[in-house]
């Protein structure tokens, strides 16, 4: 079974950020944010450095700086024969996303990695409260390729791809109405109650009835502007950083990883039909504190890829969206979800069944594009007593859509 209430964390009981039922905590994963979330190499033999992010803010004023910032540095590596640089940019705010090259995690945090590859396509993955579609990369020999990840927290979009190599300062003024209704709420209201309950002169009764008159416009104009301008500014910054369609990627004869934003999938054979499936896993990972040096711990676990069978026929499968190519007929989609994390660097244990399984009948048309949907959800506790890490027995959907 999932964790139980006693195993959450006590500031997602109640206060800002807290689930609202139990269902919550186990369907919606609330981002494990972490005191320290720079950058980290966790492969010691990989050939990689790890740098910060660049900074927002104008070095003399401390102000963020209004001008074009370079996202992507040139890499400081070089790579010796039959080698390439894979640069992979990792920006998520207060999280520490977990970043896989070819199956493997390579880096925690956020901030920039370098890392020296064989020259040839290379499987890219990341993993943070959500798992996102992977991209596969062509690294020439001698030559740099960069991609970068970008998440935002408030508006919930995240995307792993070719991003634009520079980003453009994007101006709001949410600031203004917070603090109008800051000043409104802590200096005119009770100033406006204490000159009308306990006025000494008439004009002190007036000034008060006026004084909270405009506080109230205030708080009643300020707040919806202000939550109105910080929704626009989160859309437009997820407007700026937004991936270019991608190619879809073939495996074999008859699976293809299409990915979230393909630019056109191939035709179906003649005679032939398709199983679209699309495998998403949100992972929950609870440190006890939203802000904990700690959970770095439990930041870099990683999970599983799931693994597919189409009529106990294991398949080429992975987090992401994914093109089966299959005959007409009827077939039987069995997904298996392993909530065990992986590449972790202190003691764990595990309470349950390991595995969940679900099996889905399907029937396939030629020409037709059957949707199929897996959410997983995965869970891990860091139990700061004991000095280990606890996870639980996963939770598996599988529907046609």
């Amino acid at each position: 079974m999932p964790p139980t209430r006693d195993d959450l964390p006590r500031d997602r009981l109640f206060g800002r950020g807290a689930y609202r039922t139990r269902e919550d905590a186990y369907l919606q994963p609330l981002p494990l944010r972490l005191g320290d979330n720079a950058m980290r190499v966790l492969n010691e033999r990989a050939s990689a450095v790890a740098r910060p992010s660049p900074s927002r803010s104008d070095p003399l004023t401390g102000l963020p700086s209004r001008k074009p910032m370079r996202v992507v540095r040139d890499a400081e590596l070089q790579p010796g024969p039959g080698e390439g640089i894979l640069s992979i940019v990792a920006d998520s705010s207060g999280t520490a996303p977990v970043i896989g090259v070819d199956g493997v995690p390579v880096t925690v945090g956020n901030g920039q990695l370098d890392l020296v590859v064989r020259a040839g396509p290379h499987t890219v993955e990341v993993q943070n409260t959500a798992t996102v579609d992977p991209v596969v990369v062509h690294v020439a020999e001698g030559a740099a390729h960069q991609v970068q990840y970008f998440e935002d927290g408030v508006s919930g979009h995240r995307v792993l791809g070719e991003l634009a190599e520079t980003a453009e300062f994007i101006p709001t003024n949410a600031g203004c109405w917070s603090w109008l209704v800051l000043v409104s709420v802590i200096c005119c209201l009770p100033m406006s109650t204490v000159l009308t309950v306990m006025p000494t002169e008439t004009w002190h009764l007036v000034s008060g009835i006026v004084l909270g008159a405009i506080a109230v416009a205030l708080i009643a104009a300020g707040w919806p502007l202000y939550r109105r301008t910080k929704a626009k500014y989160h859309r437009d910054i997820a407007e700026q950083r937004r991936a270019l369609p991608r190619e879809p990627v073939p495996y074999g004869e008859d699976a293809i990883l299409s990915g979230a934003n393909p630019t056109a999938l191939p035709p179906l054979p003649a005679g032939m039909a398709a199983i679209d499936l699309h495998l998403a896993c949100g992972r929950h990972l609870w440190a006890g504190r939203r802000k904990a040096g700690h959970g770095s711990f439990l930041a870099r676990a990683w999970t599983r890829p799931p693994r597919v069978r189409i009529n106990g026929i294991e398949r080429q499968a992975s987090w992401g969206h994914w093109r089966y190519l299959v005959p007409t007929g009827a077939y039987q989609v069995t997904v298996v979800v392993d909530g065990r994390p992986m590449d972790l660097d202190v003691p764990d244990r595990h309470t349950g069944r390991p595995e969940k399984q679900r099996d889905l009948v399907v029937e396939a048309h030629e020409g037709q594009a059957i949707q199929v949907n897996a959410e997983a959800h995965v869970y891990a506790v860091w139990r700061p007593a004991t000095g280990d890490i606890e996870s639980f027995e996963p939770r598996l959907w599988l529907e046609a859509a």
